[in-house]
């Protein structure tokens, strides 16, 4: 199963038009990419589904932004057309075409998610609810499809950019490695973060540690035994593997991959304490037993690389619809 960029940002595809439900009201523009429209009941669906992800992380159903946090989540939106658009447009590239059984099934979900909705009505009703226009709906089954068949035209077996057997191990020596480290957490036992002088007296003795370890002849696994207040890491005394991928949410290992094999680095200031690493080589069957989950990363971040490549080219423009559309009058335009 590939583990996909977030799906949201991967909709868009062809509007597949089903007869006998609402049609397409009119709608204007809000984003053009390289000429292709998406209008403003789409731009309102992505609005809603962000401020949505938004009010969950912060606990916030109030429905009051203010004029920064606005922006954030259309930028969010942007960037979700924009990767939508993009995937339509290298599909209809490459002659990537939906098969009449995919049709028939898409048909026959649409069908079987109306009458769970008691019919027409009911439908229209939920989606109405979740900000979604019938035809958004359409567009945003089918992009599930195309997206799959872009993924795969490029970058599944066979793919113009598959890894052969060579590649994927270059790939592997390059994005992952074995790492030891020693936390200098910067909350207390009830979590709660340290004030100002015992941060400083936790970073403090991270840097003497640091010394230590760095010194000639130092045992770095005994300075982990010693000083390290993270379990994870106390259970797994030898190392654990880290992907560059997970770099990005782990501060503490951003310069992971900068250091040499058995070199320290630090002091790193993580999300919760500061960390003193040790990078280590990473054992051969490591890949041997876990051949497919770096071949789905190799492919994923490949795919991801292509995309965000195609997105740079594109050429955007946001309209006035845009410009006016906000997470309190999105509802407006869900027609």
């Amino acid at each position: 199963m590939k583990r996909r960029i977030k799906r949201i940002g991967a909709l868009g595809a062809c509007c597949l038009l089903l007869a006998g439900l609402a049609g397409c009201s009119p709608s204007p523009a809000a984003v053009t990419v390289d000429g292709s429209q998406a209008d403003a009941a789409e731009l309102a669906f992505y609005l809603e589904y962000n401020r949505l992800n938004l009010a969950a992380e912060q606990g916030d159903e109030t429905g009051e932004y203010d004029e920064e946090t606005t922006q954030m989540v259309k930028q969010q939106a942007l960037e979700q057309i924009v990767t939508a658009e993009i995937v339509l447009a290298k599909c209809k590239e490459f002659d990537l075409k939906l098969t009449d059984d995919e049709k028939d099934q898409l048909k026959e979900n649409k069908k079987e998610l109306i009458e769970s909705h008691g019919g027409k009505a009911g439908y229209l009703a939920y989606l109405n609810e979740n900000a979604m226009a019938d035809r958004v709906y359409d567009k945003f089954q089918t992009n599930a499809l195309y997206y799959d068949k872009l993924y795969d035209y490029l970058v599944g077996p066979g793919g113009e950019y598959d890894f052969t057997d060579v590649e994927l191990r270059q790939f592997f020596a390059d994005h992952y490695a074995q790492v030891q480290y020693i936390r200098f957490s910067m909350t207390d036992m009830e979590g709660d973060p340290l004030d100002q002088a015992e941060g400083r007296r936790a970073m403090e003795r991270a840097q003497q540690v640091m010394a230590q370890a760095q010194a000639p002849g130092a045992d770095f696994t005994q300075l982990v035994e010693s000083y390290n207040d993270d379990p994870y890491m106390s259970d797994n005394p030898g190392g654990i593997i880290v992907a560059a991928s997970q770099c990005a949410a782990s501060p503490q290992f951003a310069e992971l991959f900068q250091l040499s094999e058995n070199q320290i680095g630090g002091v790193y200031t993580g999300i919760d304490g500061y960390y003193v690493v040790k990078r280590l080589p990473v054992g051969a069957a490591y890949f041997d037993e876990n051949q497919d989950s770096i071949l789905q990363e190799a492919r994923d971040g490949k795919f991801n690389q292509l995309l965000d490549q195609w997105k740079a080219e594109a050429e955007v423009k946001t309209t006035g619809v845009f410009d006016k559309m906000t997470l309190s009058n999105l509802w407006d335009y869900v027609k």
